[in-house]
């Protein structure tokens, strides 16, 4: 049974708010107002990590795009305010999916001014929300660093959409130093045809993830992409491939059978690499945990010694095929831990990581990789790695360091 009532935040008789056991809809003036959301998906984690909330709007008992109510021919003033009521029916309906330790993306007008702050309501943790912001021939750079600054502020993760549209400007990386960049559709659809665009794809990501950013490809529709996705090293995805937007009723459900499309396209690729000098104490402790390992030692007392050191943040344990074997063993609380749904790494595969292929191409030697943006708590990172033979098989030793613990001048 349904009911309808004013919300208390909500101060014009025009909006209802219409409560079923499945989801929440709205009504303003002579619109119908319901929400959508997109799993999106971490690829070496193999699973869900967050939902994209897409405003569903009907107008006349017919369907029409979110953008027609949010047309820029309205006021700045009713502008804001439809931007702030989608914004709010979103976190009503997500709200029952809040315990799940998932983020969820909403989208920001980027020309609506803020009049008030969003109130989250009951249950919902600033850190749960990602305010995804977009660039526009328009959109002013002071305006977009006031939202970001205000917005983290508050404690929100940032993203920046659609980056790599035709008005995203690189220096914006920089100085909006988003939380995560999603990558725009187009970008996937050229490199599925271009090989240039596919070469320089993996640059693009590389500079993305260099300014402290997740890379998320939005839009992946094939298999093909997905591979591309993989290839460029991306961290996140979401996309008709994985699964499409659905009411809340049915979004999780939707995202049953994505672990195998995300780890399918995994495949170890082996390619050679130089190591680099390790401190003569660091190279033994970490040459006696590969023995412990291969003697068949539970991994968090063989690693113990490992751990102990400074400039080690953690220490995990992957199979031949890259896939991680139980948890971390680290020194950083979670409360620490800035990508908090990825903290967790039991079962990820990271066989696309250089640390494990040039393991896997190169048994017997410990390798070292360049500085890297570290998932769990985007922390700046090298990783030690090394094979470790057993009669139980074989393994890969990792190690995540900290980037400057060997040359401070050349960390980022």
């Amino acid at each position: 049974m349904r009911y309808e009532h004013e919300a208390p935040e909500c101060s014009e008789l025009s909006v209802r708010w219409y409560r079923h056991p499945e989801d929440t809809t709205l009504g303003y003036r002579d619109w119908r107002l319901m929400s959508h959301f997109q799993p999106i998906f971490s690829i070496a984690h193999g699973r869900l990590v967050g939902l994209e909330a897409l405003l569903r709007p009907r107008h006349a008992d017919e369907d029409v795009s979110a953008l027609h109510f949010f047309s820029l021919t309205l006021s700045p003033e009713e502008l804001a305010w439809r931007d702030r009521l989608a914004r709010r029916l979103h976190y009503e309906n997500f709200r029952p999916l809040s315990g799940d330790d998932l983020w969820l993306f909403v989208n920001r007008v980027p020309l609506a001014d803020i009049a008030a702050e969003d109130e989250l309501p009951p249950g919902l943790d600033p850190h749960q929300v990602v305010i995804e912001l977009t660039e526009g021939e328009s959109t002013d750079s002071g305006l977009l660093r006031e939202l970001v600054a205000r917005y983290r502020a508050l404690g929100h993760l940032v993203a920046l959409d659609d980056f790599g549209a035709r008005h995203s400007n690189l220096d914006r990386l920089f100085t909006l130093a988003p939380d995560i960049v999603k990558l725009d559709r187009k970008l996937i659809l050229l490199a599925d045809e271009d090989v240039r665009v596919r070469r320089s794809l993996h640059r693009l990501v590389a500079l993305i993830r260099d300014t402290g950013a997740l890379v998320l490809f939005e839009g992946v529709e094939t298999a093909a992409q997905a591979w591309l996705a993989v290839e460029a090293e991306a961290d996140l995805v979401q996309g008709f491939h994985y699964a499409r937007p659905q009411p809340r009723a049915f979004a999780l459900k939707s995202t049953w059978g994505a672990r195998e499309k995300l780890h399918g396209p995994l495949r170890a690729h082996p390619r050679r690499q130089h190591t680099r000098r390790l401190p003569e104490d660091l190279d033994r402790i970490f040459r006696q945990t590969l023995r412990r390992v291969a003697l068949g030692e539970a991994f968090p007392r063989a690693s113990a010694e490992l751990i102990a050191r400074p400039e080690v943040y953690r220490a995990y344990l992957l199979d031949a095929h890259g896939r991680q074997l139980g948890h971390s063993a680290s020194r950083v609380p979670l409360t620490q831990l800035r990508y908090l749904p990825l903290a967790d790494g039991a079962g990820a595969l990271w066989s696309a990581r250089p640390y494990f292929r040039r393991a896997i191409a190169m048994p017997g030697r410990i390798h070292l990789t360049d500085p890297y943006l570290s998932v769990p708590d985007g922390t700046w990172v090298r990783t030690l790695s090394a094979t470790a033979h057993g009669e139980a098989g074989s393994f890969v030793v990792c190690a995540d360091l900290a980037a400057d613990a060997l040359d401070p001048e050349n960390a980022p």
